[in-house]
């Protein structure tokens, strides 16, 4: 099989990154896995926190703004976002034909550190199943 790159986007990086993480934990040797933020590429603890509980690791990813170099050089493009909360950014006609979007609650829009703290942890599960569908469709 082809090589593929395949680029996260969510808008503040913190579900993107956890998606590639969950991805790179696969050890799938054709897949580069990167993650960007279409809004705010920043830290926070509560998703780094959510996959340690799993036994990954995403504490040193650096948080990356998109790029159009970035939309360009990947294979398949998932979008991650809140469809009721969140907004897609446009995209070019050509990352459009790559996308694939999956419709996941953000926990940056829960108000209380333990709702956000639990919805971090269902996301976390939620992304591992669908690492494991996308597997499926690529290989």
């Amino acid at each position: 099989m082809k090589n593929k790159t395949i680029l996260f986007l969510s808008p503040f990086n913190h579900l993107s990154m956890m998606a590639e993480g969950w991805a790179a934990r696969l050890n799938e040797p054709s897949w580069k896995v990167v993650s960007a933020a279409y809004m705010n590429a920043d830290y926070d603890a509560l998703p780094v926190e959510a996959m340690k509980e799993v036994n990954i690791d995403i504490e040193s990813k650096t948080p990356y703004s998109l790029k159009s170099q970035l939309m360009n050089e990947a294979d398949v493009v998932v979008a991650i976002y809140d469809f009721q909360r969140d907004s897609l950014p446009t995209l070019p006609d050509e990352s459009r034909r790559k996308l694939v979007r999956w419709n996941i609650s953000n926990p940056v829009h829960y108000n209380q550190l333990t709702d956000r703290w639990a919805a971090y942890q269902e996301v976390c599960d939620e992304l591992a199943v669908k690492i494991q569908e996308l597997k499926k469709q690529l290989i």
